[in-house]
């Protein structure tokens, strides 16, 4: 057999046309293509064709609902991030779904029923009380049907959101939405998945239930959507399916088999203490133990890890008293669970009781260190930290992960923050919590701009839902002091990780009560908003942000030389290079007054007045200002003024015709934007590539680089560039002459193919002029 023939769509395709009575004439007129569309789809040399051809297609053939999935299926993902890759150890990306570590019992009918409501209806809403196991048969499903779905799944996990205004940020972020300052959430959300097919799986909406109604709004709005919600209650809203989540069976079956909870109680028992419960003598004891359990799946964990110290007589035993602890009010089974949570605690030391309350102020885990000094803040002494948080691990209370991280499920995160404030502790452990994360900000914050860039991106990374708590709890407590300050140690992290709505909204949020801040942090505050803003292309909101900072500058060089750096962008913007040039100088001028803290700033101001002196047509004026801002960037090994400084030489050289040193700057510059991630910077440097390949007459990775450019903005959602601005008319050209070279028809065949390149592919074609160019 052929290679290309026997491509999985192709094959797919080309039976279904057959099967049809179809030429391929036929089926192009039909679905409104044409013939070499068809073909080359069939052929396989286009394998990512745009979603609404797809559905062109299913209506030309009149397909069926298993026939028209079975073609989405056929589709490789157009998006490079909509499941992340692997890391070099095999581990699943950031966008994949998480894989137990322990298998899931007693739910293999549960598994099959979701996913044939998910054949039927669009919004699926696994309820339940909490600990009954909605997020792990949520993953266990959407896994099982992932492939039904053209454009994968996407996990948001909403535990650790405080608000309903927050639920809708959150799934823009989780599916790369582009957002427009001038637009609702949730018109930028419908805009970015229009024509994708797609499995949203929102995990613990029970606390943002406010927000049920721009859930369903979006579910409408986008034909090929569909939604599985985890709630401890429905929605409550039109087009949804709800799925009651049961407690697993306690009752054992009829010829002797474990109950399904039974079985559970068994397996995770035994992990930690083999052979236990195996004896058949101690069969009436565990049955008598998932039925006090209600056979709640949590429960059942929390009781098996006490096997290591308890035969099933004696766990059954110590059961019995606690069980009835729990508020008679409740529901059973939330009495239920509240009791096996206070029979748990009921087992811990006195310090392990507080570590348990303290540990429920976290937003995403913590790590030993941070939990550590967190502890300290409140009176914890420090020898009892590690001791207590093993005993809680012991116990199962806190999960600790391969990653060196520590966290609690949900259900015990929430009884932990519960004891917190029934202590009268929450007030004195949420302002512990923010002025240590407000320290691990200011910590990294000045190695975005050295290098130190990567290592500082990481550790944010991990606690980017800390930060975002404490900021939140310090405005909920009055003090718009703390998420003032984040802010401004925050924005650049923000810009380089592409949160700049989030920055955005943060900022503001504390400047809404500027009026109780300090001059110098309402000016940074500003400047963080203005920056955000900026970067949105929302400049006069920029502009302003900007000015504000300026009047309460007071004489603190950083803040002067950003903001009126700030006024010189809005400036270039415009076309103002006078003003700009002007601005620029000034800044340059505070930067060298407030010394190497400053430097980041003086090296920009450089850079930007070589990019002045590019467009009035001095190409050696710019090489010389960008050359001391690269200088600069340089000695402190900072990957972002570089490649800003790299793609504005790559303007030079390829003015003065010199493609080798363009070729050799742009190289550099995607190998800086690789290291710190920044696929923003990455998809301008692709296609200014491809403008260096068109004036190379290398006519056949214009389409390629384009093509992988315009992949990587989908999985991003980002627009715009702040620190430099290209050309696009160049950009227009260099696809219009690569178009007329190849003709349409092989144009459009490697835009496709380049829009399945990764961006490690693609930066290979910026490194290596000879690598292959299909």
């Amino acid at each position: 057999m052929g290679t290309r023939g026997d491509s999985t769509l192709g094959t797919l395709l080309r039976g279904l046309r057959e099967g049809a009575g179809l030429s391929q004439e036929e089926l192009a007129e039909r679905a409104g293509l044409s013939p070499h569309a068809i073909s080359a789809l069939e052929r396989g040399t286009r394998t990512r064709p745009y979603p609404h051809t797809l559905r062109s297609l299913a209506a030309a053939l009149d397909l069926d609902e298993d026939q028209r999935a079975a073609l989405l299926a056929a589709v490789p993902s157009r998006s490079p991030r909509t499941a992340a890759p692997a890391a070099a150890d095999g581990t699943p990306g950031p966008r994949d779904l998480p894989v137990p570590v322990s298998p899931l019992i007693g739910r293999d009918d549960d598994v099959g029923r979701v996913a044939d409501l998910l054949r039927t209806s669009r919004l699926v809403t696994l309820s339940g009380p909490g600990g009954v196991g909605k997020t792990r048969l949520s993953l266990a499903a959407a896994a099982s049907v992932r492939d039904r779905y053209a454009d994968g799944v996407r996990l948001v996990e909403l535990a650790p959101l405080l608000e309903p205004s927050q639920l809708l940020p959150a799934v823009a972020d989780a599916v790369d939405a582009t957002r427009d300052p001038t637009r609702s959430v949730t018109d930028d959300i419908v805009d970015r998945l229009r024509g994708q097919h797609l499995l949203l799986v929102l995990d613990n909406v029970e606390h943002l239930l406010d927000a049920a109604r721009d859930v369903a709004a979006i579910v409408e709005a986008v034909p090929d959507l569909s939604v599985l919600a985890t709630s401890r209650a429905p929605l409550r809203v039109r087009g949804e399916t709800e799925y009651a989540v049961e407690p697993l069976e306690v009752a054992d079956r009829p010829d002797g088999t474990p109950s399904p909870a039974a079985r559970l109680l068994l397996d995770r028992a035994q992990r930690v203490n083999p052979g236990w419960g195996a004896d058949p003598a101690d069969a009436a004891a565990v049955g008598a133990t998932c039925e006090r359990l209600a056979g709640l799946p949590l429960a059942l964990e929390l009781a098996a890890a006490r096997a290591r110290l308890l035969d099933p007589g004696s766990l059954l035993r110590r059961l019995d008293t606690a069980l009835e602890a729990g508020p008679r009010d409740l529901p059973p089974r939330q009495r239920t669970m509240r009791a096996t949570l206070d029979w748990s605690q009921g087992l811990l030391d006195a310090p392990a009781r507080r570590l348990l309350r303290l540990m429920g102020v976290f937003a995403g885990g913590t790590t030993l260190a941070d939990l550590e000094a967190i502890a300290a803040r409140v009176g914890i002494p420090d020898d009892e930290v590690v001791p207590s948080l093993e005993e809680l691990v012991e116990h199962s209370l806190v999960l600790a992960e391969g990653t060196g991280r520590v966290r609690m499920l949900e259900p015990v995160a929430q009884y932990a923050r519960d004891l917190l404030r029934e202590a009268g502790e929450w007030r004195e452990a949420t302002r512990a919590h923010a002025a240590h994360y407000l320290e691990v900000a200011a910590a990294n914050s000045s190695s975005y701009r050295d290098g130190g860039q990567v290592g500082a991106l990481a550790r944010i990374d991990l606690e980017h839902a800390n930060l975002g708590a404490a900021a939140e709890r310090s405005l909920a407590d009055g003090d718009p002091d703390t998420p003032a300050r984040l802010a401004w140690e925050l924005w650049l992290y923000w810009w380089l990780r592409g949160h700049t709505e989030h920055g955005r909204r943060f900022a503001e949020s504390a400047l809404e009560h500027a009026d109780r801040l300090e001059p110098a942090v309402h000016a940074r505050a500003a400047l963080a908003a203005a920056t955000m803003a900026f970067a949105m292309d929302d400049v006069a909101a920029a502009a302003a942000w900007w000015a504000v900072a300026g009047e309460h500058a007071g004489d603190e060089p950083d803040i002067l030389s950003n903001s009126v750096a700030g006024s010189g962008l809005v400036a270039l913007v415009e076309g103002d290079l006078a003003t700009a040039q002007r601005c620029f100088e000034e800044a340059i001028v505070h930067a060298e007054a407030g010394g190497p803290s400053v430097e980041w700033t003086w090296a920009l101001g450089h850079i930007w007045l070589g990019t002045i002196a590019l467009l009035r047509g001095d190409p050696d004026e710019a090489v010389r200002q960008i050359a001391e801002g690269l200088g600069s960037a340089h000695r402190r090994e900072d990957r972002l003024t570089s490649y800003i400084a790299l793609y504005n030489l790559f303007q030079v050289e390829l003015a003065r015709g010199d493609h080798a040193a363009a070729r050799s700057h742009l190289a550099e510059g995607t190998r800086l934007s690789l290291e710190t991630g920044d696929q923003a910077n990455l998809a301008y440097l692709l296609d200014a590539g491809a403008v260096l390949a068109a004036a190379s007459d290398q006519h056949a990775r214009v389409p390629l680089l384009l093509g992988a450019a315009q992949a990587i903005r989908e999985a991003q959602g980002a627009r715009g560039y702040g620190y430099y601005r290209p050309d696009p008319a160049a950009i227009t050209a260099a696809a219009d002459d690569a178009r007329s070279h190849l003709g349409a028809d092989r144009y459009d065949d490697a835009l496709d193919t380049g829009r399945g390149f990764t961006g490690i592919q693609a930066a290979a074609m910026l490194r290596d002029p000879g690598s292959p160019a299909g």
